[in-house]
């Protein structure tokens, strides 16, 4: 029997709306506003918005319709009831893979067909020799800006992320970097245009790539001069493909074997060669942007070994508080295998001048960015629902008390795709204790694991839907026959 909806609340179902539809001009673009509201109310407003959105969706994504459908699902009481219509983030990357190899783009674009409500079927992709010419080709005739990655496994994934999603995500940065929580917004955090210095590529479908022009448009507005990257032309998402088809082949022990069209094949040296060349150019790249850009308002992105490797450099040339005090730095990404310093921040924050080192938890799949706060916690903004599976089962935590399971979210936001997601991340949410920052949104724990490294390398999910409702979903997704 379907599950049967809460009454309406007109209040709560206009409040829910505005939250999909443009949340940070409904709060006034205002941080701390956002980061401030009651868990009543915003629980209340996701629960409407999830019944919104499923109303709307199942009928333009078809595999969310054949998931819905196969469980009976036409409404949801509780948060929870979302759980078995949240889709395993490996989805994106379910098409056969022999169809890259064979330049199939016909078939892998019907396979994407079924994971967004865009309609794609008209666009002729039967000259695509590449997927950058695929992807180019979907970018100027859809409203889609396809976003590819691809990791360990050497597959690919497409995500069906819009135009519209990359600006909601990026503005989400904006007006949680360059405000400080607890104080109103000056009209400079808005209005002004603010140097984006970007150590990375100019344009892309990969995260490398794809942000750049987003933040062009939202920090820089428009400005060419406001506007920095390291590499001004495109990543190919090809290239990508490569290295990780050899990475792949090489795990298995026979590098030789690469099922990749033999003149990408060709493109190797190439690729090996740009890796090789690359800290180079972007330490030379970022001390360019330290001379020309010294004592502006920037807003710079990078991985930490090089902002710190940049700060170490000019504090040992004697310069240091070279930016704006109102300069925002993000870093992350990792180490690369070597190991981060102890001063880390304190060299970085010293000679850049900033307060602190910003550091967020995202994901290719959702629009929201989740910033650290001072106390070590990833804040989620409240259009988006935090869920914490079971490893095992995949069914939902209790929403009380320090829990620890596989991360999933709803995002209310997602003008593409279906919103819910499961992860590949095992996280820790405290849910009775308030964060001693003020903040009063779900709070993610600092430490983050991937839950393919706490089991060896491997990672199954379990999903909460029914096993013959998510087996006839995915042969629908996966199937071409009709």
């Amino acid at each position: 029997m379907a599950t049967v909806a809460p009454p309406n609340d007109t209040a709560i179902e206009r409040e829910a709306e505005a939250w999909m539809h443009d949340p940070y001009d409904h709060f006034g673009y205002h941080n701390t506003r956002i980061h401030t509201l009651p868990c009543e109310e915003v629980e209340a407003v996701q629960l409407a918005a999830m019944n919104r959105r499923l109303a709307e969706r199942r009928g333009q994504i078809k595999t969310l319709e054949k998931l819905a459908d196969g469980q009976n699902i036409t409404a949801l009481a509780t948060l929870d009831d979302m759980a078995p219509l949240l889709m395993p983030h490996d989805i994106y990357k379910s098409y056969p893979v022999s169809l890259l190899a064979k330049q199939r783009f016909d078939q892998i674009t019907t396979w994407l067909s079924r994971l967004t409500r865009y309609d794609v079927s008209g666009v002729d992709v039967s000259d695509c020799d590449s997927i950058d010419s695929w992807l180019v080709r979907l970018r100027e005739e859809t409203p889609l800006d396809v976003a590819t990655s691809s990791g360990s496994s050497g597959t690919c994934s497409f995500f069906p992320k819009s135009k519209r999603d990359y600006m909601t995500s990026v503005m989400g940065m904006r007006v949680q970097l360059a405000q400080k929580f607890g104080e109103h917004p000056r009209p400079g955090d808005l209005a002004d245009k603010i140097h984006a210095i970007i150590p990375l590529y100019r344009d892309g479908h990969a995260s490398t790539g794809a942000f750049a022009k987003y933040f062009g448009k939202i920090f820089a507005h428009d400005d060419p001069d406001y506007w920095h990257t390291c590499f001004n032309f495109k990543i190919s998402s090809d290239l990508m493909w490569l290295a990780a088809r050899l990475r792949a082949a090489t795990a298995k022990g026979d590098a030789s074997k690469v099922d990749v069209p033999p003149s990408l094949l060709a493109r190797r040296a190439e690729w090996e060669q740009a890796q090789k060349d690359m800290p180079a150019q972007q330490l030379e790249f970022v001390n360019r942007m330290i001379h020309e850009l010294k004592g502006q308002r920037v807003f710079v992105m990078g991985t930490s070994n090089l902002l710190y490797a940049a700060a170490k450099r000019g504090l040992d040339e004697g310069l240091s508080g070279v930016f704006a005090p109102d300069s925002v730095f993000m870093g992350g990404g990792g180490a690369k295998g070597v190991p981060l310093p102890d001063d880390l921040e304190e060299v970085v924050c010293r000679f850049f001048n900033c307060e602190r080192m910003i550091s967020a938890y995202g994901m290719t799949e959702m629009n929201s960015f989740s910033v650290l706060c001072d106390h070590d916690r990833y804040h989620v903004l409240p259009w988006v629902t935090v869920f914490l599976l079971d490893l095992e089962t995949g069914q939902p935590l209790p929403r009380h008390g320090a829990q620890t399971g596989r991360a999933a979210f709803f995002d209310m936001t997602q003008d593409s795709t279906w919103g819910g997601i499961v992860t590949g991340d095992l996280v820790t949410v405290d849910w009775d204790r308030p964060c001693e920052c003020g903040r009063t949104s779900v709070a993610l724990e600092k430490k983050i694991n991937r839950v393919s490294e706490l089991q060896g390398g491997d990672d199954k999910i379990s999903c909460a839907a029914t096993p013959a409702a998510q087996a006839e979903a995915m042969d629908f997704l996966t199937g071409f026959g009709g």
